[in-house]
Protein backbone atom coordinates (compact mmCIF):
# COMPACT_ATOMS: atom_id res chain seq x y z
CA UNK A 1 0.00 0.00 0.00
CA UNK A 2 1.38 3.42 -0.91
CA UNK A 3 1.76 6.12 1.68
CA UNK A 4 -0.03 9.43 1.32
CA UNK A 5 2.08 12.39 0.21
CA UNK A 6 2.47 15.28 2.63
CA UNK A 7 0.64 18.52 1.83
CA UNK A 8 2.66 20.89 -0.34
CA UNK A 9 2.21 23.95 -2.52
CA UNK A 10 2.01 22.98 -6.22
CA UNK A 11 4.78 24.08 -8.54
CA UNK A 12 3.59 26.78 -10.92
CA UNK A 13 4.57 27.10 -14.57
CA UNK A 14 6.63 30.14 -13.57
CA UNK A 15 8.41 27.98 -10.96
CA UNK A 16 9.15 25.32 -13.58
CA UNK A 17 10.60 27.90 -15.96
CA UNK A 18 12.75 29.37 -13.20
CA UNK A 19 14.01 25.94 -12.16
CA UNK A 20 14.83 25.10 -15.78
CA UNK A 21 16.85 28.27 -16.33
CA UNK A 22 18.62 28.21 -12.94
CA UNK A 23 19.76 24.57 -13.11
CA UNK A 24 21.90 22.87 -15.70
CA UNK A 25 21.77 19.51 -13.93
CA UNK A 26 20.12 17.11 -16.39
CA UNK A 27 18.26 15.23 -13.65
CA UNK A 28 16.62 18.43 -12.42
CA UNK A 29 15.74 19.43 -15.98
CA UNK A 30 14.28 15.97 -16.60
CA UNK A 31 12.10 16.37 -13.52
CA UNK A 32 10.78 19.71 -14.77
CA UNK A 33 9.97 18.10 -18.12
CA UNK A 34 8.24 15.23 -16.32
CA UNK A 35 6.01 17.64 -14.40
CA UNK A 36 5.08 19.51 -17.58
CA UNK A 37 4.43 16.23 -19.42
CA UNK A 38 2.19 15.05 -16.58
CA UNK A 39 0.18 18.26 -16.79
CA UNK A 40 -0.27 17.90 -20.54
CA UNK A 41 -1.35 14.27 -20.14
CA UNK A 42 -3.90 15.37 -17.51
CA UNK A 43 -5.28 17.96 -19.95
CA UNK A 44 -5.57 15.25 -22.64
CA UNK A 45 -7.35 12.93 -20.20
CA UNK A 46 -9.75 15.75 -19.36
CA UNK A 47 -10.52 16.23 -23.07
CA UNK A 48 -11.01 12.48 -23.58
CA UNK A 49 -13.30 12.36 -20.54
CA UNK A 50 -15.51 15.05 -22.11
CA UNK A 51 -15.65 13.11 -25.39
CA UNK A 52 -16.54 9.80 -23.74
CA UNK A 53 -19.06 11.44 -21.43
CA UNK A 54 -20.88 13.10 -24.32
CA UNK A 55 -20.90 9.88 -26.35
CA UNK A 56 -22.30 7.97 -23.36
CA UNK A 57 -25.06 10.52 -22.85
CA UNK A 58 -25.93 10.52 -26.57
CA UNK A 59 -25.96 6.74 -26.94
CA UNK A 60 -27.11 5.44 -23.56
CA UNK A 61 -28.28 8.44 -21.58
CA UNK A 62 -27.74 9.25 -17.95
CA UNK A 63 -24.52 9.20 -16.02
CA UNK A 64 -21.82 6.55 -15.82
CA UNK A 65 -20.51 6.34 -12.24
CA UNK A 66 -16.90 5.66 -13.25
CA UNK A 67 -16.91 8.75 -15.48
CA UNK A 68 -18.36 10.81 -12.67
CA UNK A 69 -15.57 9.65 -10.34
CA UNK A 70 -12.96 10.39 -13.01
CA UNK A 71 -14.38 13.88 -13.39
CA UNK A 72 -14.00 14.45 -9.65
CA UNK A 73 -10.35 13.37 -9.71
CA UNK A 74 -9.64 15.67 -12.65
CA UNK A 75 -11.46 18.55 -10.96
CA UNK A 76 -9.45 18.21 -7.75
CA UNK A 77 -6.21 18.11 -9.71
CA UNK A 78 -7.11 21.19 -11.76
CA UNK A 79 -8.05 23.09 -8.61
CA UNK A 80 -4.72 22.19 -6.99
CA UNK A 81 -2.89 23.84 -9.86
CA UNK A 82 -5.07 26.95 -10.02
Amino acid sequence: MTRKLPEFTPVTLLDLRRIWTEHEDQDIRRLTLEVERYRRVMAEIDHLYATVHQAWRDEVGGELVALHLLKQVLYVERERLA
